[in-house]
């Protein structure tokens, strides 16, 4: 995992939001989605819940302490 990939992650998980994390980090939605597909591909686990209205943090997208 990169850096960008990192920052992706980050600013989803924050914004929960794909279109907010595009804009801001000045990609394509298409983009954005890339990106996360490949961490979870990465890392082997599914990071985020999507459907058509939300996306939400997987119990193993969040940080646990």
């Amino acid at each position: 995992m990169d850096l960008r990939q990192l920052e992706v992650f980050i600013n989803l998980a924050e914004s929960l939001n794909y279109s907010k994390t595009a804009e801001n980090l000045h990609l394509s939605q298409s983009a954005v989605c890339r990106i996360i597909q490949r961490i979870e591909s990465e890392v082997g686990v599914t990071l985020f819940y999507r459907n058509h209205r939300e996306v939400q943090l997987t119990k193993n997208g969040k940080l646990q302490q």
